[in-house]
């Protein structure tokens, strides 16, 4: 392996020029040597465990990092270009990283301690200049995340246990309600320039998150699968974290697991998704059975799997069946280690993959053994293969190796890889002490058996070391060999083949020969042992000589007689082969399946298509043909043209043409025409079977009316009638009493069958019978409307059939019969009933009307509660039947209710009534509100009472009018005499003057009465509006001596205002004289 930090020269005695010179020849040696074999195998690494974080491409080179020194938190990010020269490194916390198009590089790493964790995310410059630095609490899973950046979007995913708090924005909580929770998983979205938008966390139950992909659109994809493996599924959502779609990809029904998706690859030229997942013994995506052959479940087999971003339906699949004993990744894991994964990288026509494998597994036609024969428990190791996407088949490139066999030594993980031009980059966990990779040494620097990581670049176009053969060549052709980049060779390979040649020949190769060559190159720049694979035998597939086979088209006597050819590469020219057949006579269109088979087990199949025609369809002017079943019709009365016309009924069976049709059937004709048969052409058949018209089949009519056919009645559509002979009669023929007549009704012209009918001639044919009726009036009215209608059912049998007329007893028409007003009493009314034809008979309708008796309760009664009142509906009835039992005319009751009686007249009519009985509501005087020499008592609320001033003469009106000057009480009770209270009122005689002299006579101003309204205020004024006395009254009589402050006021004219407190405002001059 060539180092570039190996070259060095001292040359401190060489003078200048040929310092120079030296300098010069020693760099292009260098240049050379570098160029021929430079695929970057290095190893980093110290004596204890280091561990990869990831891999990515910038736009001058690639990113490299891992933790080193089994740290989990810490990293080292090595800078290189794409000869893998370190352009810088930096030292961070570093779990998870991208790059975006502008070479920019964004980092999320999360450090800290038991709840108490930080997660930062760094953004920093192409040449690793921190920009800016964004920090949010909440532990991560070191390995479940993600960074995705989209124009101006930056996705972030991955799982927590707890809690994530997003700068007190947004806080995520678990949502699985465990102590020990299932980890969930989340998005979050930034801008480019560090700002936070929003989170949301995914996952219910026992849902584990696994990988996150981003598409063209920038739409993101998470995978996940339940704790039990009962099912998984993938997940699609927009930039703006929404869901488009979930699909559940898989599920445990009828088998042992659920496919586990732990590895989501988007392919940005296809346009596909690309999964890596695992299962146990048996599995299925999308309905997709698989198997590993195995009942036990310690051992996982892989697939990869093709999909449809649109829909996330399965399209391809290759079966890797790995035999992993790595862990599954999980959400817990701290390192990449020791875990079961594969990773991608796309070319136009190729899926790379680099992944891992145990004991042997088959990649497309070349089989594969683990270097770990010896040790089977944890050994795995390195695969790298790529997937042809036109085919989806695997072609293997090349598997690590290993000179020794520890217990410890064959433990390898893959990780993430990239294409460059033409060089493929591999990064990897190891533990081989060394590995070789496709003939490259890289040691280990542990010294326990622990991880290193290791870089390899490899070329697709195996510029250097060059191993190239004639392969794939047929059998007993001669297989070439070639080698290249050394003086000595040392070839070995299948069937005991040994060589030192530099392109050794293999004569008359046969499959024997087929396999993995290994060739030892010594002597040269780049030395080392490189591995080709072999194919001898036919296993290319014959090309048809015509891509696209020309249609084959003709009538019913198509034989085909030209069989195409194919040419294979060692079978040469090849005639097609089908099991179809190759003479058709039935129109319709077929398809050959030839097959071209060289014999060495390539088959490639083509499709021709044949196309029959028929004849024309026999033609007719109505697909819907009407009959009538008294024409009895047959399959020869259907209406069609054609040649030797063939019927058939719906199941295909041929019909004869005198059979009779059936109503609602479809009949198939075809036509014949050179021996070839015509498909068939559809006619649906109706045959309608008129029903007989209906009438009575007996019918009477009046000697009187001269009936004629025209009266008898029926029912039916275009009727005709017949006589006993069957001949057509008009309707104006006469009726001959006990003659039969015939008649039919034609629907759709179909005549039905005939109906007979006998008739009678009458001359007394109506039976109707005198009515008398006896009813009690429905309401206390000396009258009733009645439908005199009504009494017609009993008058006579089926009265629609006949005509009603109605007249008083002086032969005056009732014009309303349907509301004829009956009065009490006894009413006899004239009924003529007629026949349509014009016979009648006149009868008595008797109709006597009885009065409906007259309750004399009240609604409504209310009495004094502790009292009772007496209950009396009136005299004069014939009974009485109260609520309470009783059958007495009258009922006392004390207790309120609703009572209620029915009474019967001495004509038995009923009469009902009810009254409702209740204690006195008892309001209280509210006020009495006195206008000028007008009282009104107002009361708190209404009812029944009666007012008085003097407790004797009492009256119901509220409002005592012209009353004089002076004090008075009124007084308030109810109908039944329950006092509810009084209340004293005045109407005021004020004085107009007083001489308080002191010689005994109208010496005080006294106003009687105002005692009854506390809080009248009383003011008198002088002429200038000055206040010389005012008194509130305090219930006591009101009495002034003319003074004011103790002394006599003038003799003269004051003012007065008297408000009382009852709203009233009294206003007047007093004089005073003192004199």
């Amino acid at each position: 392996m060539f180092n570039e930090k190996a070259i060095f020269i001292s040359l401190p005695q060489i003078n200048n020029p040929m310092r120079k010179l030296l300098l010069l020849f020693v760099l292009l040696i260098a240049t050379l040597c570098y160029s021929q074999c430079n695929n970057c195998a290095k190893n980093f690494g110290g004596w204890i465990e280091d561990n990869m974080v990831g891999m990515k491409k910038t736009n001058d080179g690639f990113l490299y990092v891992y933790q080193a020194d089994q740290s989990y938190t810490y990293a080292k990010m090595l800078k290189y270009d794409f000869n893998c020269n370190l352009i810088w490194e930096k030292y961070d916390v570093i779990q998870a990283l991208t790059v975006d198009n502008a070479g920019n590089i964004y980092t999320l790493g999360t450090s800290g301690y038991y709840m108490n964790y930080v997660n930062k995310l760094k953004k920093y410059s192409a040449n690793g200049t921190l920009i800016w630095e964004k920090q949010f609490s909440g532990e991560i899973g070191r390995l479940a995340k993600n960074i995705f950046v989209h124009q101006n979007d930056v996705i972030v995913t991955g799982v927590f246990s707890y809690t994530l708090d997003f700068f007190s924005q947004v806080s995520l909580t678990n949502n699985s309600g465990l102590t020990q929770p299932y980890r969930r998983g989340f998005l979050a979205k930034f801008d480019t320039n560090g700002n936070f938008y929003n989170a949301i966390q995914l996952g219910q139950d026992m849902e584990f998150f696994k990988d996150s992909e981003m598409d063209n659109a920038g739409n993101i994809y998470i995978s996940k699968v339940h704790a039990n493996f009962a099912y998984s599924k993938i997940e699609k959502f927009d930039h703006n974290l929404q869901l488009i779609l979930s699909k559940e990809i898989s599920n445990n029904t009828g088998v042992y697991w659920a496919y586990c998706p732990t590895n989501l690859h988007y392919n940005k030229i296809n346009d596909k998704m690309y999964v890596y997942g695992t299962f146990a013994i048996s599995t299925k995506v999308d309905n997709t059975l698989f198997s590993t052959g195995s009942t036990s479940n310690g051992v996982q087999q892989s697939i990869i799997t093709e999909f449809d971003i649109n829909n996330l339906n399965l399209l391809r699949y290759l079966k890797f069946y790995n035999n992993s004993f790595l862990q599954i990744p999980h959400e817990s894991n701290n390192n990449t280690r020791t875990l079961n994964n594969a990773y991608f990288a796309e070319t136009n026509d190729y899926l790379y993959t680099f992944g891992t494998f145990s004991k042997t597994m088959t990649l497309g036609n070349t089989t594969i053994t683990s270097s770990n024969t010896n040790n089977t428990y944890y050994g795995e190791d390195l695969v790298f293969f790529k997937i042809n996407l036109i085919n989806f088949e695997a072609e293997y490139l090349f598997k690590s190796d290993a000179p020794q066999n520890t217990p410890y030594q064959n433990l390898n993980a893959a990780n993430e890889i990239f294409i460059n031009n033409d060089n493929v980059y591999l990064s990897s966990n190891f533990r081989n002490i060394p590995i070789i990779l496709n003939g490259t040494t890289i040691n280990n620097n542990s010294g326990n058996g622990a991880e290193d990581v290791l870089l390899y670049k490899y070329s697709t176009t195996n510029s250097s070391n060059t191993l190239s053969s004639n392969s794939p060549v047929c059998t007993s052709s001669t297989l070439q060999l070639n080698a290249s980049g050394g003086t000595t060779y040392s070839w070995t390979g299948p069937n005991g083949f040994i060589s030192n040649q530099q392109n050794p020949i293999i004569p008359n190769a046969n499959a024997n020969n087929a396999g993995t060559y290994t060739c030892q190159v010594s002597g040269g720049t780049c030395s080392g042992t490189f591995t080709i694979n072999v194919v001898v035998g036919d296993h290319i597939a014959p090309v048809p000589n015509i891509p696209a086979l020309a249609d084959i088209t003709g009538d019913c006597h198509t034989t085909v007689t030209t069989i195409p050819a194919a040419t294979d590469n060692c079978a040469g020219p090849i005639t097609a082969t089908t099991t179809d057949p190759l003479s058709y006579s039935i129109p319709g269109n077929y398809i050959i399946h030839w097959t071209y088979n060289d014999g060495n087990g390539n088959t490639t199949t083509q499709n021709q298509n044949v196309i029959v025609s028929s004849p024309p369809l026999p033609t007719t002017a109505n697909a819907q043909q009407t009959f009538c079943t008294t024409n009895n019709p047959k399959i020869s009365d259907i209406q069609i043209t054609g040649q030797n016309i063939k019927w058939y009924d719906a199941a295909g069976n041929i019909l004869s043409v005198t059979a009779g049709l059936i109503n609602g059937q479809t009949y198939y004709a075809s036509q014949t025409i050179n021996g070839c048969e015509s498909n068939k052409s559809a006619i649906q058949v109706t045959v309608n079977n008129t029903p007989k018209p209906t009438g009575n089949v007996d019918q009477d009519f009046c000697a009187s009316a001269n009936p004629t056919v025209e009266k008898i009645i029926v029912t039916g559509t275009s009727l005709k009638f017949y006589d006993a002979a069957g001949n057509v009669i008009p309707v104006t023929t006469p009726l001959v009493s006990g003659q039969t007549y015939f008649v039919t009704q034609t629907i759709n012209n179909c005549e039905s069958e005939k109906l007979a009918i006998t008739v009678t001639l009458s001359t007394n044919n109506v039976p109707a019978k005198d009515i008398t009726q006896v009813q009690c009036n429905t309401t206390t009215a000396n009258s009733m409307v009645v439908n005199l209608h009504s009494y017609e059912a009993s008058i006579i049998n089926n009265p629609g059939n006949y005509i009603f007329t109605y007249t008083d007893t002086s032969g005056n028409p009732i014009s309303n019969p349907s509301a004829y007003i009956l009065n009490v009493g006894t009413t006899l009314i004239h009924v003529r009933v007629s026949t349509p034809d014009g016979c009648f008979k006149v009868v008595r309708l008797n109709l006597t009307l009885n009065p409906k008796p007259i309750v004399l309760l009240p609604d409504m009664l209310d009495f004094c509660e502790g009292k009772s009142v007496v209950l009396d509906p009136g005299p004069g009835f014939k009974s009485y039947e109260w609520s309470t039992g009783a059958t007495t005319q009258t009922i006392t009751v004390s207790t309120p209710g609703t009572y209620t009686v029915k009474v019967t007249n001495v004509f038995g009519c009923e009469s009902t009534s009810s009254t409702q009985v209740s204690y006195s509501v008892l309001a209280h005087i509210v006020s009495v509100n006195i206008t000028n020499n007008t009282a009104s008592v107002i009361l708190s609320q209404n009812g029944n009472y009666e007012f008085s001033l003097d407790n004797l003469t009492w009256q119901d009106s509220n409002i005592f009018t012209n009353l004089n000057m002076g004090e008075y009480t009124v007084y308030v009770r109810t109908k039944s005499g329950c006092i509810i209270g009084q209340k004293n009122f005045s109407i005021f005689n004020i004085p107009n003057a007083i001489s308080p002299n002191g010689d005994g006579i109208n010496d005080a101003w006294r106003i009687a009465g105002l005692e009854n309204y506390p809080g009248t205020e009383v003011s008198l004024y002088d002429r200038r509006g000055a206040v010389i006395y005012k008194e509130i009254i305090r219930n006591k009589p009101f009495q002034w001596d003319g003074r004011y402050e103790s002394h006599p006021i003038s003799t003269g004219n004051y003012w007065y205002t008297i408000k009382v407190s009852d709203g009233r405002i009294y206003n007047g001059w007093l004089l005073i004289k003192n004199r």
